[in-house]
């Protein structure tokens, strides 16, 4: 019996401004760079106290934060300073402080479609091979599939057969101008839309068929 997945909000609704709860707490760490509270953090974030106490607790398990209690006060008051920066973007990180791959696929992907130009899935795939990034054939091609619809890529070469028993070719996409919005990838809805963080917007939402009976 599969486990059930956890109820989530989609990401239009979880994400401010087209940035995670994390996000927004990493980029006022980045800010501050020292003598930060979670109260003050809070305040600073919009972001409710048990995520920023979960994700410090994980940065500093990560070795990206120092923490220390003033010498004074009553034990709550911890404060923290950045010892590692990781860069613009929040890192990922399990209750352990450990890094975690979920969303690095399609990361991988979205960057390696601005660097190549052209591409099809398997070459997508075996760029992020390269980076020690596993993609599934399935996942790879769904993605490309979805952002097609959506509009950004073109298709250049479509799919054709090499013959009896020889396979066929695959789909050869490019990323068109001016669809680059950003650095963070567009993300797959589970109500079959397309949410770009980069613009903070749901970009493409596939049509809903109803039957006439």
């Amino acid at each position: 019996m599969k486990t059930p997945l956890p109820n989530r909000l989609p990401a239009q609704l979880e994400q401010r401004g087209g940035k995670s709860k994390r996000q927004r707490i990493w980029e006022i760490i980045r800010a501050r760079q020292q003598d930060l509270s979670a109260a003050e953090l809070a305040r600073a974030s919009g972001v409710d106290s048990a995520t920023i106490v979960s994700y410090l607790r994980a940065l500093e398990k990560g070795g990206y934060l120092h923490a220390h209690s003033p010498a004074s006060g009553n034990g709550n008051g911890k404060r923290y300073r950045l010892m590692r920066d990781n860069g613009v973007e929040a890192p990922r990180l399990n209750k352990s402080g450990q890094p975690v791959s979920q969303g690095s696929g399609n990361e991988t992907l979205w960057r390696t479609m601005r660097i190549l130009g052209q591409f099809n899935s398997r070459e997508l795939i075996q760029h992020a091979a390269s980076a020690g990034i596993h993609i599934a054939d399935d996942s790879a091609n769904t993605y490309l599939r979805i952002l097609y619809r959506a509009g950004y890529l073109q298709l250049v070469e479509a799919s054709r057969p090499l013959g009896i028993g020889k396979g066929k070719t695959l789909n050869r996409y490019r990323l068109l101008p001016g669809k680059y919005s950003g650095p963070r990838p567009p993300m797959i809805q589970r109500s079959k839309c397309v949410y770009d963080p980069n613009l903070a917007r749901v970009v493409w939402q596939e049509d809903i068929r109803h039957d006439d009976d």
